[in-house]
């Protein structure tokens, strides 16, 4: 059987990297062979090497957390929830209060369970009397345990220790008299885990000397016995770095921490760390050689036929995610990827086909709905309103006469020459004050119509024929019958990256099925597709997205109020 049935690759990365391990494995496993019967020795002397570093990670790390708590307790601090429950709870609703705690509770939750190092996270609000904790939840305040935080200090990291129990505590406002306080419980179960890991290879004790506190105190190891711990403080008493007890020298290793006024000890026996290996230092220097020649040629062939093909196709990935189907890749090798780079080119080729066909079926389809939507918006008042002219100039009423005319020339001539599908925002809103001119003529001191503008509107353009149907919808529905007060407002906020438009009314409103189905989301377009509501619905969704639309809710005339979202893209927000 030929190899190539096993490698139909030319060159495979099986075969690369099955002899890259040969060059890594074969040279160190010559060396540990010759090395095997003084490798106890070695081993014992990278003890200290491996205690000193372990003692860097550990403070490195457990810097890095208690600085994490800390921040996070002074964000929490500053929770909007907890200003409220602290500052001003007598202005405070029930469901309000209620919604505040149990926000609180959830945040001082999640605040505890970020680190393995918290054991609970509360609060302590005299305002309310009330201690609201990530464990316990909302209880009286323990006047004990309030009057040992104040009275003890905390020191510049916000540590502070009562009964072998270490605390962050944060009075807000600082400096002043605090509104509540703020306290962080430190697991020190948790912290003597950790410790225990470090005092794995048996040789000696670690343990943290804290001078948070007026009193130095000791953070043993998880597990510990009495008889260690009673070692711990009779080493903690002797200075220097090297000190004897009983018949044993010791070396100690002190790493300050950089947060705390922390610091990690280690005490190790003398013994275990000086023992004579002279007879090897030669092994060591060629084994430090050869592992060096070893890593560049492993790191230069690795990454020359792995990591550099790799790093080619994940850039190549990243141009495709934003649109960039023209990206090709060449690979002259005829191994994995050279058949992996071909696949990509044929995937970029298809998908650029397929996206411009989908893109320009969407947008043909988009345009079809939107004339299709605008061609049913019609005015229903053209009769009324000529028999209004009529009756007016049967009356001599001319300079009635000229006016209704002119405002009914102006309303056809909008509808009929403006085909724009987007048109200045100023020219609807002249548009729809044409309209309630025109019904203001019809229905005399009935109902009064009010136009509010805010901001710039001479910024925005939008849909044609998305004001004046709401008008005459709530007319038609709400208005008609009123004998007298009837008032039909349209405000209007423009912003940079939002408009507001609304309409409210103070008619007999919608029915209460229809209006729950609306606002539920719940609404059958069979039931609206003749609804002036529906089509502009439809209109602002396919023109700016699914959150801009229409909302409708009663008002506290018994009227309706009609608003019209329409968000810029890029800014879509829930209001």
């Amino acid at each position: 059987m030929k190899l190539s049935t096993f490698f139909p690759f030319r060159y495979g990365i099986l075969q690369k990297l099955f002899t890259i391990f040969l060059i890594v494995l074969v040279p160190i496993y010559i060396i540990v062979y010759l090395m095997s019967n003084s490798g106890v020795n070695i081993i014992r002397q990278q003890i200290l090497t491996l205690m000193e570093q372990k003692s860097d990670y550990f403070v490195s790390a457990t810097d890095s957390e208690l600085e994490r708590i800390a921040k996070l307790q002074k964000d929490m601090a500053d929770d909007p929830d907890l200003q409220s429950l602290s500052i001003r709870p007598d202005t405070l609703r029930d469901y309000e209060r209620a919604k505040a705690i149990n926000d609180l509770e959830s945040k001082l939750r999640t605040l505890s369970e970020s680190s393995r190092y918290i054991k609970e996270a509360f609060v302590i609000i005299p305002s309310i009397e009330r201690r609201i904790s990530s464990f316990s939840g909302m209880k009286d305040i323990d006047q004990n345990e309030f009057a040992r935080l104040l009275d003890n200090k905390a020191s510049a990291s916000g540590l502070t220790s009562i009964d072998e129990r270490i605390f962050f505590v944060l009075g807000v406002p600082y400096m002043t008299k605090f509104n509540y306080l703020m306290v962080v419980e430190l697991s020190i179960t948790k912290i003597g885990v950790d410790l225990g890991s470090m005092n794995s290879n048996g040789n000696g004790t670690v343990f943290i000397w804290s001078n948070e506190t007026e009193k130095p105190s000791i953070i043993p190891a998880v597990g510990v016995t009495d008889e260690i711990i009673r070692f711990n403080r009779q080493s903690s008493e002797l200075e220097g770095t090297a000190f004897r007890i009983g018949n044993k020298n010791y070396l100690r290793f002190t790493k300050s921490f950089e947060f705390p006024d922390w610091a990690l000890v280690t005490v190790v026996e003398e013994d275990q760390i000086l023992l004579p290996v002279h007879s090897f230092k030669e092994w060591l220097i060629v084994l430090s050689v050869i592992s060096i020649i070893v890593f560049v040629i492993a790191s230069f062939l690795l990454y020359r036929y792995i990591h550099k093909p790799l790093r080619k196709m994940m850039q190549a990935f990243k141009k495709v995610e934003v649109g960039q189907f023209d990206t090709s890749l060449v690979h002259t090798n005829k191994d994995e990827f050279y058949y992996l780079f071909q696949q990509f080119n044929q995937m970029t080729s298809q998908l650029k086909i397929l996206v411009q066909q989908i893109y320009e079926q969407k947008i043909h389809s988009q345009r079809s709905e939107l004339k299709h939507l605008q061609s049913q918006v019609n005015p229903h008042f053209m009769y009324n309103s000529l028999y209004t002219v009529a009756l007016m100039a049967k009356e001599e009423d001319y300079e009635g006469v000229t006016s209704m005319s002119r405002h009914l020339g102006d309303y056809f001539k909008f509808i009929t020459q403006n085909k724009a599908d987007l048109i200045p925002l100023e020219k609807e809103v002249q548009h729809a004050k044409v309209y309630a001119s025109i019904q203001e003529v019809r229905f005399g001191s009935r109902i009064r119509f009010d136009f509010q503008e805010t901001g710039d509107t001479s910024e925005w353009e939008v849909p044609r024929l998305i004001i004046q149907p709401f008008l005459e919808n709530a007319i038609i529905h709400g208005l008609e019958d009123i004998r007298q007060g009837g008032r039909l407002c349209v405000c209007i906020i423009a912003k940079p990256t939002s408009l507001i438009i609304e309409i409210e009314d103070n008619g007999k409103g919608m029915p209460q099925d229809k209006l729950k189905k609306w606002q539920e989301e719940s609404i059958i377009p069979d039931e609206w597709e003749d609804h002036a509501l529906w089509n502009v619905h439809r209109r602002l969704r396919l023109r700016y997205g699914d959150k801009s639309g229409v909302k409708l809710q009663t008002n506290d005339n018994g009227g309706l109020t009609v608003v019209l979202q329409i968000y810029k893209e890029g800014d879509v927000k829930d209001e």
